[in-house]
């Protein structure tokens, strides 16, 4: 096995690890670095995937070949983020530290522990947030979700940009799918894995988009909603027995019935 990286205290992101597999189809594997940045509503994020290659001393320290194969099959297809605000992320999916503001989908294993894994995403953190650069093009900020497309807030995702079926992911997310449902359907390897969902899989989460869109709440209960919101602003009155969202994008995701109470109680029909 070969190494490049830097003898810095600084992490090299430019550092690239080649290693043996020995029973698969290729004699041999590389991963190297990938940094993305992204800003959002204020928000900066920083993925960072080819974690094997900033971890070589600990891979090379894994003495079985079988369960160094094993973790980095697994590093293979995780990645850190780190961010400059808290988020909330899907438990099943990620490991966080400091509110979700570092987090990874690297599940462990006895060699290599999460927390391993998640000391490195603080070092990351502090050089690509604390004040040093990013290295390559900065990605311009995101725009804001067109009319009827939504884009729910502080949700993030397994599955990279270059996902062969991202669209897809992406669209049962947008259509109220949760996380946790769709990991139900899929399991965690492919939606983390570059190879993408089989049939199967892509068949099921089409089914939780159109059972997302059956049970979401009508347009008209959703401008019902937001025109109740509006009144009761304007009148200072509170109360209620259902405590909703009150922004469009939230009111949105609501399923039919919890529109429904939602209307009662901003009713005062008990």
């Amino acid at each position: 096995m070969r190494a490049r990286r830097q003898a810095t205290a600084v992490i090299d992101l430019d550092a690239s690890y080649t290693y043996a597999t020995p029973g698969f189809p290729e004699p041999q594997a590389t991963a190297r670095v990938k940094v993305r940045k992204r800003v959002r509503d204020g928000v900066t994020s920083v993925s960072v995937r080819g974690l094997a290659a900033l971890l070589v001393d600990r891979i090379e320290a894994i003495a079985d070949l079988g369960d160094r194969l094993h973790t980095l099959m697994l590093l293979d297809g995780a990645y850190i983020s780190v961010r400059d605000a808290p988020a909330l992320f899907a438990a099943r999916l990620f490991t966080t530290r400091d509110e979700g503001r570092v987090s990874t989908t690297y599940p462990g294993t006895r060699d290599l522990p999460v927390s391993e894994v998640l000391d490195l995403a603080e070092r990351l953190r502090e050089q690509l947030l604390g004040g040093a650069a990013v290295p390559g093009p900065e990605a311009a900020p995101e725009p804001r979700p067109e009319p009827g497309v939504l884009t729910p807030a502080g949700i993030t995702v397994p599955w990279g940009e270059d996902h062969p079926d991202k669209k897809l992911l992406d669209e049962a997310v947008a259509a109220g799918a949760s996380l946790e449902r769709i990991v139900g359907v899929t399991g965690d390897l492919p939606l983390q894995n570059g190879s993408g969902l089989d049939e199967r899989g892509r068949a099921a989460v089409r089914s939780l988009v159109r059972e997302a869109a059956a049970e979401a709440a009508t347009p008209r209960q959703v401008q019902y909603i937001l025109d109740l919101l509006a009144e009761r602003q304007s009148s200072g009155e509170g109360g209620g027995f259902y405590r909703g969202p009150e922004d469009a994008a939230g009111v949105a995701r609501l399923t039919r019935t919890e529109a429904s109470a939602y209307i009662d109680s901003l009713k005062g029909a008990y």
